[in-house]
């Protein structure tokens, strides 16, 4: 590949961000951005170049290759879509993480606090941006599992257990799976990690395919604060992002041929 192609590829996404962002929109927007993670030497270059010097440790820690590249081009594609936010250079945007290690960044505009969270699954990522509101996403790669009948007794609902109990072949893993992402995603949106106990975020999947957010802890009230959606990018992938409070239109992005 030529440094003329690479050039193109930085162009592209730099192109794309500043076109969505150029766009008329309200505080109540969502943005969510899907990307491939495939890479080339002149990506990682690019994107490795970006990242902080604690980014690079842990990318050198992964013990295969494919693995450490695909982390470099999700921290590279992060920062690039934080500095677009913030005006910043993607290198000089700085992410801290809370007691439970959901990541944020310092607001620069003080009556704007920007809340992001991210996801990724084999060569797929998610991220997901919004304004002074929490936001949670999660995907996974949907998949057959030989413990998914005892992980869904000892981590589900008794309903949503009962319910994967029930199913078999693919209709059981699309199941399993957006409960699975559902509760992921409420518990990176809350930044509680663990401390929410995954069987006390209750899911219930619709007749339409969609899933709604019925408790938290037994509380149908608490559950009403939270928007859920959920979508398939490709046939063998579930997504479910969660969103603080009911309103806003969620805008779609899809990366591709970044640097590849």
């Amino acid at each position: 590949m030529t440094k003329t192609t690479e050039w193109i590829g930085a162009t592209h996404l730099a192109q794309q961000i500043a076109t969505l962002l150029s766009e008329p929109r309200t505080v109540t927007d969502l943005h969510l951005w899907r990307a491939s993670l495939a890479s080339s030497p002149q990506s990682l270059a690019h994107f490795s170049a970006l990242l902080s010097s604690d980014e690079k440790a842990r990318a050198a820690r992964f013990h295969f290759e494919r693995d450490r590249a695909r982390y470099t081009m999700g921290r590279g594609i992060l920062r690039t879509l934080l500095g677009s936010y913030l005006g910043l250079e993607p290198e000089n945007v700085k992410i801290s993480y809370g007691p439970q290690g959901k990541p944020f960044v310092d607001s620069i505009n003080q009556n704007q606090n920007l809340e992001f969270n991210v996801s990724h699954s084999n060569e797929h990522a998610v991220y997901l941006f919004g304004w002074d509101r929490l936001v949670g996403i999660d995907i996974e790669h949907i998949r057959p599992m030989t413990d998914a009948d005892d992980f869904a007794k000892h981590f589900f609902s008794k309903r949503e257990s009962l319910l994967i109990r029930s199913l078999s072949g693919n209709k059981k893993w699309e199941a399993f799976f957006k409960f699975w992402t559902c509760k992921e995603a409420y518990l990176k949106a809350n930044g509680s990690g663990l401390t929410v106990p995954l069987n006390e975020v209750e899911i219930a999947l619709e007749n339409d395919g969609s899933a709604a957010l019925t408790s938290i802890g037994g509380d149908t009230h608490q559950a009403q604060h939270w928007r859920l959606e959920t979508f398939n990018p490709t046939a063998d992938y579930q997504v479910a992002l969660l969103v603080e409070g009911q309103n806003g239109n969620i805008i779609h992005q899809n990366l591709t041929n970044l640097l590849v």
